[in-house]
C-alpha cells in the first residue's frame, strides 16, 4: 500500500511539474550565436564562428582602412591615375559604322491605307438604308423650319387679383373626407400634363 502510495504521489508531481511548463520550453533552446535558422534569414545572416576567448583588441582594426590596404586590396581608379593599375578593358569594342537605316524598323504609315477588293471590313459593303425617300416631306428644306416659333413657353393658369382663378381651373368634386388619395394624384398628374400639351397641341 505505501509503495502504491508514493507512486501515485510522484505520478502527480509530475503531472504538476508537466502543466507548468509552456509548450515547447522544456526542449534546448537554439540561440543564434551558435545555431542559425534553417530559411532565407539563416542563410543571409549566418553566424561568426571564431574563437571563443577572442576579445576587441584582438582585431586588427588599425590596419584595415589605410593607403596601403587599399592599395594592396582594390583598385583606386579603373583609367590609370592614381598609384594602383587601371582595371579598365584594355581593348574596347569596335564602334558598329554600317548601321540600318530608319526605314527599316518602321514602315511608313502617313498615306491612307485603301483596303483591297474582296477584303472589306465587316458590313462595309451592306446598304445603310433599304428605301431612299426623294420627296419634300422626308427631306424638308432650310426654308421650311419655323424659326419664328416662340421658345422656352410655360404653363400658365388663369388668374384673378395675382393667384390663380381655381373656379376655372379643373377640379375635383369636395368630399367630406379631405384625405388625399391614390386618384386625386393621378387627377392632378393629368391636369398637369394637358396643360402643358395645350402650348404646342391647341
Amino acid at each position: 500500500m505505501v509503495s502504491t502510495a508514493t507512486g501515485k504521489q510522484e505520478e502527480m508531481a509530475t503531472q504538476d511539474a508537466v502543466t507548468k511548463v509552456a509548450f515547447g520550453s522544456c526542449e534546448e533552446r537554439k540561440m543564434f550565436p551558435a545555431h542559425c535558422a534553417p530559411n532565407r534569414t539563416g542563410n543571409e545572416f549566418q553566424p561568426l564562428h571564431g574563437s571563443p576567448a577572442r576579445g576587441p583588441g584582438c582585431y586588427d582594426n588599425h590596419v584595415v582602412g589605410t593607403i596601403l590596404y587599399n592599395l594592396q586590396k582594390r583598385p583606386e581608379s579603373k583609367k590609370g591615375y592614381s598609384l594602383a593599375a587601371r582595371t579598365a578593358p584594355r581593348f574596347l569594342p569596335s564602334f558598329q559604322t554600317v548601321t540600318p537605316s530608319p526605314q527599316k524598323y518602321q514602315q511608313d504609315w502617313s498615306a491612307s491605307r485603301v483596303c483591297p477588293p474582296g477584303r472589306t471590313p465587316f458590313n462595309s459593303t451592306t446598304q445603310r438604308f433599304t428605301s431612299k425617300p426623294a420627296t419634300a416631306s422626308f427631306n424638308p428644306g432650310p426654308g421650311s423650319y419655323a424659326h419664328d416659333s416662340p421658345h422656352d413657353r410655360k404653363v400658365a393658369w388663369p388668374m384673378k387679383f395675382g393667384s390663380p382663378d381655381w373656379s376655372r381651373v379643373p377640379q375635383l368634386e369636395r368630399r367630406s373626407l379631405r384625405t388625399e388619395l391614390p386618384c386625386d394624384k393621378e387627377f392632378l398628374k393629368q391636369r398637369n400634363r394637358v396643360a402643358y400639351l395645350r402650348l404646342f397641341y391647341c
